[in-house]
């Protein structure tokens, strides 16, 4: 698409469209329909509906898109990721490409990282294409009322041409749709275009969190306290080694030998104990991988995971596999309970289920080859209206902490007395925290917005602009609100934007720049660094070790090239570390996607159901591989085995002491186990006594045992991801070697599932309370 001769017959046809009245206007969305019917030209489509929506923008909310905000609404409809900076109007961009790809596609989705940021679009956007015909829906998690309400709610939600959501609540929503019951119960119908705000967070700083549904609460380990009673017992580069750039730890052979001498047992790799040997894994990530105040806190005697990218508390979300009962019991609070998880899906795989994607954000070309490499979504840069007036001041770098603090306190001096509004970026909650103790021994009056005050941010956000004002912040990325200047502000030369560390990578460097010079304002981005910062520390050299460590009492600004060139390679090699991290998310999402596919096909099978033979049919297909690997595929098995199976899988009550010698196959033992299961089903269905109500009854039975078979694989599945990291030390690929396990453990648990299915139905305790049926599953 040329997009240059685009914009120029779209600016011939608008001022045609001004020329329109309104409801000549709104009438336009009617004939596109037609158009787009008979096939024509997409490329006259694309003119027509961008002018048409040029206009509506004009007149309903008072906004005229600028040429640049046509391109980027170009790039957009491409199928493109659009570069915008921040404060060029994303939100008026986006009116464009949902616009016609509703149209065209059927449903188009305006994916925001958070409810707060979609709720506000609907509400300031949405009006825009209401008024020329379409249905807007907020499709943000804001009610609270009862299951069939909320089905019917979504239901409408997203039949909507245009639907606002947050990725958050889109990809719970996805996973309850996965879980119903009925077929009427479905409510995404399809998932065809998305364009994602903020998409570098979306897609690659969030990619790899999966999205959890838990159940009912798995029966504690007592190993999380034991564990990390014996690890602190334990010497580094001893008994364990810790990789800092690639964040792994692991046990050497003293350290296995230790852990053995300490519970006295000689094999701890046996599978009788291995679970006591991944606690002790668990222990060591818990002390080494996370830190506190920086990927957690402790707050009213919990642990809350801190969001990598603005520092916000994740209320709600626990780390997987043990990983978060370890760092409470590391930080000497009670162990939370862990939940069995029903159903798990990461935003890389939600995304990748959609027809087609688009993205903007301000900071994502620097991202393209792994954007191009992961979802096929090539960037292009838009030129900002205004010019830039930004300045971007040459990092100063130290070599340490306490100097580099120092020289960036001066600079906030200087600036504060200047009246200018200053924002200054620290790493951390400890830091941002050190940095406001540092403000107030100079009475320097400011706020301070990290986790712990995150409650008061619109407000903070609010003052953040005006004359004198200095703001202490974690991190200002993705956080959805802009900070407005005052006349005497930009007066006095703008926003300053001092960051007090090297970041972990470039992207969240340039967001935080980002913050000042918005829209042709004035501003100022100063960087002050050290050889202590801690992306500098995880990949630091030994050149660089030997040169810190005879300088470490100088407070000189580094000017030796060799040592000024680590920053941005430490920088470098953060990035690369992260987008393996990724890759291989995607490559261990494929196998669970695979697996997920064949699942949610067997759901559907059920839900598709229409008669009770049929059902009954498919659940009796079950027994012979049910009993099959009850017996383990022998022909002859003891009576007791035999007798052993019904009891556990068809009838509690069964009392036959003593079975004919006819049974002494297993095809006669299996005809006998049909013959029974029917005896037994035919008893609830006349307990029953509706065949509309005993085929739902049966489907639910299936449907239960298919949702709980997996939940064990996805259970399974963790441990098993966790288990292979280490056997890369063995020269073994981690990938290869869960492919190889997810397989068998998917093996094993179809033919738990043949038992199950029988379970469920047989053995399930039928109760009818007022024409209400209730069954309670064994």
């Amino acid at each position: 698409m040329n997009y240059k001769k685009m914009l120029k017959k779209i600016n011939d046809l608008s001022f045609y469209m001004k020329s329109l009245t309104d409801e000549e206007l709104r009438s336009q969305t009617n004939v596109l329909k037609r158009e787009i019917k008979q096939k024509k030209s997409s490329q006259q489509v694309i003119i027509k509906s961008f002018s048409v929506v040029r206009e509506a923008n004009r007149r309903v909310l008072r906004m005229y898109p600028t040429d640049e905000q046509i391109l980027g609404a170009l790039v957009l409809y491409d199928g493109k990721i659009a570069e915008i900076k921040t404060g060029e109007g994303k939100s008026l961009i986006s009116t464009m490409p949902l616009y016609l790809k509703s149209l065209i596609m059927g449903h188009a989705f305006l994916v925001t990282t958070n409810d707060y940021l979609a709720k506000r679009d609907y509400v300031r956007i949405g009006k825009v294409f209401e008024w020329l015909g379409l249905s807007v829906a907020d499709g943000t998690n804001n009610f609270n009322s009862g299951e069939e309400f909320e089905a019917n709610k979504k239901k409408k939600i997203y039949s909507a041409d245009i639907i606002y959501i947050s990725c958050g609540t889109l990809g719970f929503d996805f996973l309850i749709n996965g879980l119903a019951e009925r077929q009427e119960n479905h409510f995404i119908s399809s998932l065809d275009f998305a364009l994602l705000d903020e998409v570098d967070e979306i897609l690659l700083d969030n990619a790899q969190q999966p999205l959890i549904i838990s159940g009912a609460p798995k029966v504690q380990s007592n190993y999380f306290h034991i564990a990390n009673t014996f690890i602190l017992l334990l010497k580094m580069d001893i008994d364990y080694e810790f990789n800092n750039s690639e964040n792994q730890v692991w046990l050497t052979e003293k350290g296995i030998e230790k852990l053995k001498n300490y519970f006295s047992h000689s094999n701890l790799l046996d599978k009788n104990y291995f679970s006591l040997y991944q606690h002790i894994i668990l222990a060591l990530k818990a002390h080494h991988t996370l830190k506190k105040n920086k990927d957690y806190v402790v707050e009213n005697g919990q642990v809350k995971l801190l969001d990598s990218k603005d520092g916000r508390i994740l209320d709600g979300t626990n780390l997987q596999s043990g990983l978060h009962q370890a760092i409470e019991a590391k930080e000497g609070v009670e162990c939370s309970q862990e939940n069995q998880i029903i159903s798990s899906i990461t935003l890389q795989n939600l995304f990748r289920t959609f027809r087609q994607l688009s993205g903007m954000s301000g900071t994502v070309k620097v991202a393209e080859e792994e954007l191009i490499q992961t979802y096929n979504l090539a960037v292009k840069r838009i030129k900002t209206h205004k010019k830039s007036n930004r300045v971007d001041h040459a990092p100063q770098k130290y070599i340490t902490t306490q100097y580099k603090l120092n020289a960036a306190i001066k600079k906030i001096q200087e600036i504060h007395e200047m009246e200018r509004p200053l924002l200054i970026i620290a790493g951390s909650v400890e830091t941002s925290e050190l940095l406001s103790l540092m403000l107030h021994n100079l009475a320097i009056p400011h706020n301070l917005l990290n986790a712990k005050s995150s409650v008061k941010e619109s407000e903070i956000i609010k003052n953040a602009g005006n004359l004198k004002s200095v703001t202490v912040s974690t991190s200002m990325a993705g956080r959805g609100t802009d900070i407005k200047l005052t006349k005497e502000s930009i007066q006095k030369g703008g926003l300053a934007v001092v960051i007090t560390e090297r970041l972990a990578n470039q992207r969240v460097e340039l967001q935080a720049k980002g913050r000042a010079g918005r829209q042709g304002e004035p501003g100022d981005t100063f960087v002050f660094e050290s050889l202590e910062d801690e992306i500098i520390r995880r990949y630091i050299s030994e050149k660089v070790q030997t040169y810190y460590d005879k300088n470490k009492s100088s407070e000189m600004i580094i000017k030796k090239r060799l040592i000024k060139r680590c920053f941005k390679k430490a920088q470098i090699l953060s990035e690369e570390q992260a987008f393996r991290q990724r890759v291989k998310t995607v490559q261990y999402d494929e196998i669970l996607k695979i697996q997920k596919k064949k699942v949610d096909a067997d759901r559907q099978k059920i839900l598709e159901i229409e008669n009770v033979y049929e059902a009954i049919e498919i659940i009796k297909s079950n027994i012979p591989v049910a009993l099959k690997s009850y017996l383990f595929d022998q022909e002859q098995q003891s009576d007791a085995k035999f007798r052993r199976f019904i009891l556990d899988y068809i009838d509690y009550n069964f009392k036959l002491t003593k079975f004919s010698r006819e049974l002494n196959s297993t095809n006669k033992k299996i005809e006998f186990v049909q013959a029974y299961f029917e005896t037994q089903i035919n008893k609830k269905r006349e307990f029953i006594n509706d065949n509309v109500a005993f085929l739902k009854y049966l489907k639910i039975c299936m449907l239960k045992a298919i949702d709980s078979s997996w939940s064990k694989q996805i259970d399974a599945l963790n441990q098993i991801r966790f288990v292979v990291q280490h056997r890369a030390v063995a020269q073994k690929d981690p990938i290869l070697e869960f492919e190889k396990e997810a397989k068998n453990l998917y093996d094993l648990h179809r033919k738990e599932l043949s038992g199950l299915l029988l379970a469920n139905v047989s053995l399930s305790l039928l109760s009818i309370n007022k024409k209400k049926l209730t069954v309670t599953f064994p």
